[in-house]
């Protein structure tokens, strides 16, 4: 299996747990709710429905780099819960630190902060995830709109390309409540 592959398959992996760590499934905000103009020079992307996948070429990226936008259903109103502190990132970080221990430390999770707008509620979060060919980083940025929800999960071979492109896809994308 190729690095680049395998690099992807990790990060749909680690992508879906961000999804579980933000007590959710697979559902997603309302179709036109996210609307970005996100996919620099050098990505491809593929879209279908409320799911996206960018991965910068290796003609314009030296390691791998992806973006991911994917739903998460979410149980109960949760974005009231996050709003109101009841899922504070505190929280979040006790149930990473399960994942931390349970992996023998594989894989890393952080929740770095609670986002709350007008248009929404989340977490900004991190991860590391050890491979026998070294780390892939995670930033990912949980979406949650009364019940519903949405990851954007970027992910690379160091945490600040990772960071940088979850920047990057946010600064050009927008994120609005429907009715």
């Amino acid at each position: 299996m190729s690095f680049r592959f395998s690099f992807i398959f990790k990060a749909v992996s680690i992508a879906l747990l961000c999804g579980f760590l933000a007590a959710c499934q697979t559902t997603g905000l309302k179709p036109g709710s996210i609307s970005s103009s996100f996919a620099p020079k050098g990505w491809a992307s593929k879209q279908n429905g409320n799911k996206a996948v960018y991965v910068c070429l290796p003609s314009t990226c030296k390691s791998p780099e992806v973006v991911v936008v994917g739903p998460i259903e979410v149980k109960g109103d949760t974005e009231t819960a996050i709003r109101q502190n009841l899922i504070s990132a505190e929280l979040m970080n006790a149930v990473g630190n399960i994942a931390n221990v349970a992996s023998k430390g594989q894989v890393r999770l952080k929740t770095n902060r609670r986002v709350v707008t007008k248009s929404y509620s989340g977490f900004d979060m991190t991860a590391r995830y050890r491979t026998d060919k070294g780390n892939v980083y995670v930033a990912a940025r949980i979406i949650i709109q009364n019940d519903r929800g949405s990851t954007v999960a970027s992910f690379a071979t160091s945490s600040s390309r990772a960071k940088t492109n979850l920047d990057r896809f946010l600064k050009q994308t927008t994120i609005k409540r429907l009715p």
